[in-house]
């Protein structure tokens, strides 16, 4: 039996505005403020013309942020007999409910069943749209359009180091979105390896990187050593050769203008003769070669980001269960994590505790 039979749209409408959230972290540079206000995330015709477009490319991941979970004893016992099948038909319903909830729990990926409750699963929408899809395109599509009625605004409900709680289920093992800005891909490579959550990241593939930077860790600041003035001198002149080819280059006005931008915002910046300035020199090299690829030489943003720093500052929204997230929270709160995901992982559990939800 398909998920679509047993749950409903319905079921997931509270947390359906976070998938359109998480997609336009995916394509945006906007902060939360800025996504917040997208049409594509706040107004309900805008945001089911949005998903129903992500629909129409699979992109199912963005889905995952949306969850529910549904106790099975609630259903019809025809719709359990479909689940565990003839050989179980004998049992009481109670026993079917628990015998379904577990084969759904072992049959789909990343939906959460949990003994303690034995007749309750979890799933996504993911599990859901994927699966209708499978039975019928034009139900698919139809399912988009319904998303339209639903119209649930998304109300932060805490912050702290640049990590907001945005979405919250406290029922059964609960289920948790967060949203989090200006940390390094460094720390979302790490970040990922937890894949009993999910995620949805800023894109270089898709998002400009002409106004983005790198972060530099307190350990370069700090560290004790001074650098050669022509390696410095070299780079500067090399940053400037290139900064006038680009210039050069048939480009809009408005781009070039903000190419301009932060080509004079660098070269104010005050120069010492240390670490961190060979850091920023190289950011700064680094996004004039992509530059040069992408407006001179005309190459994919795809393929020119091949190049960019992973220190580069980005955006992600993660979400998962409660005790999935908590998983997360106490290997990453361990001393011998890096200092950034440290840092991540005391501010969710920081909110979670706020919300009384961290035991």
């Amino acid at each position: 039996m398909k998920i679509h039979e047993i749950f409903s749209l319905e079921d997931f409408k509270d947390s359906i505005p976070f998938t359109a959230l998480g997609a336009r972290t995916c394509y945006s540079s906007g902060d939360l403020n800025y996504l917040l206000n997208d049409p594509r995330v706040i107004s309900t015709p805008e945001r089911a013309r949005f998903l129903s477009k992500l629909g129409n490319y699979k992109h199912f991941s963005v889905f995952a942020h949306s969850f529910a979970y549904k106790d099975l004893e609630s259903l019809e016992e025809e719709k359990l007999d479909k689940i565990v099948g003839k050989d179980f038909s004998h049992l009481s319903k109670k026993h079917k409910a628990n015998l379904a909830a577990l084969k759904i729990g072992a049959t789909r990926f990343k939906s959460h069943y949990n003994p303690a409750y034995p007749s309750v699963i979890g799933v996504s929408l993911r599990h859901y749209l994927e699966e209708l899809l499978e039975t019928s395109e034009e139900e698919y599509f139809k399912a988009f359009e319904k998303m339209a009625e639903y119209d649930v605004p998304i109300n932060p409900l805490g912050y702290k180091d640049d990590v907001w709680l945005i979405g919250l289920i406290k029922e059964y093992d609960g289920y948790a979105v967060f949203y989090i800005n200006n940390v390094s891909r460094v720390m979302t490579h790490q970040l990922v390896r937890h894949t009993t959550l999910n995620y949805s990241q800023r894109s270089q593939r898709y998002v400009k990187e002409d106004e983005n930077t790198i972060i530099i860790p307190d350990s370069i600041k700090d560290a004790l050593c001074s650098i050669n003035k022509d390696i410095i001198q070299k780079i500067e002149n090399t940053n400037a050769i290139l900064s006038s080819e680009i210039l050069d280059a048939e480009i809009k006005e408005d781009i070039k203008e903000k190419i301009k931008k932060y080509i004079q915002e660098y070269k104010n910046k005050d120069k010492k003769d240390n670490l961190e300035t060979l850091y920023l020199l190289v950011d700064n090299l680094c996004q004039l070669v992509y530059d040069y690829s992408v407006y001179k030489c005309k190459v994919k943003r795809e393929d020119a980001r091949f190049l960019l720093p992973h220190g580069r500052r980005t955006t992600i929204v993660v979400s998962g269960t409660l005790n999935w997230i908590k998983d997360f929270i106490t290997k990453r709160t361990d001393p011998h994590a890096q200092w950034e995901i440290q840092k991540v992982a005391k501010a969710m559990k920081y909110l979670l505790e706020k919300q009384e939800v961290y035991i």
